[in-house]
């Protein structure tokens, strides 16, 4: 039983440790300057620019401005890295935000909509969109520096109109399937009440290794050690 419960822990410890290591990084926000990785507002009343304030790797963030009335806008961006422009695969997104001050109205959240395009041929739409159920509550928040993880597992496909799909369930590569969507923007959304404006620093948007791939790897990392004992 001892045995046991230690290689339990060793394997739960490599876990962890593998999907730390393997995170991939979508957005960095390191260069260019104006429109940090492509990422413009999208919605009246916001700013997006680069600062270095939250920068959690390398040395800039995405600082995100929204005025006292504006409401519903978005930090967009049409560079679509590889890793969402070529599905599936993605189950969750993780980010570093960072508050210098608390926000001050009823509420504040933020969350991820992708934007893609219908497979090609006639009739083909654009400005199609998934946005996903789970979000961050901002409001409430004490200043600091927070890993938000947002999970894409829940949305209405937007040609099926089908309800609770994933990411991997709507989108695809050319080909892959009439009903998949080809990714062509993403944006974190800010929804907040209209009365207190509000600041984020977004930095370091990566992707984690899915959560069987990690298992298989880290038992495989568990059988080679046992191996060499």
């Amino acid at each position: 039983m001892k045995i046991f419960r230690t290689c339990v822990a060793a394997f739960a410890a490599l876990t962890l440790g593998l999907a730390a290591a393997s995170a991939q990084t979508l957005y960095s926000f390191e260069s260019p300057a104006v429109n940090p990785d492509g990422f413009g507002p999208n919605g009246g009343g916001v700013t997006i620019t680069q600062d270095t304030i939250g920068a959690t790797d390398l040395t800039h963030s995405m600082k995100v401005s929204v005025v006292t009335g504006a409401t519903f806008v978005g930090a967009l961006t049409g560079v679509v890295n590889p890793l969402i422009g070529d599905p599936p695969g993605l189950n969750s997104l993780v980010f570093d935000m960072t508050l210098d001050q608390p926000f001050a109205g009823g509420f504040a959240l933020v969350g991820v909509t992708i934007f893609g395009a219908s497979q090609p041929g006639p009739g083909q739409q654009f400005g199609l969109q998934a946005q996903f159920a789970d979000f961050e509550h901002i409001g409430g928040k004490a200043p600091g520096t927070y890993t938000v993880q947002i999970d894409l597992t829940s949305a209405t496909h937007p040609l099926t109109f089908a309800a609770n799909q994933s990411f991997n369930d709507i989108f695809g590569t050319v080909g892959s399937g009439p009903d998949d969507i080809i990714p062509t923007g993403f944006q974190l959304f800010f929804n907040k009440s209209n009365d207190a404006p509000l600041t984020a620093y977004i930095d370091n948007i990566r992707i984690v290794p899915e959560p069987a791939t990690a298992l298989a790897l880290s038992a495989a990392g568990l059988f080679l050690r046992r191996r060499r004992v």
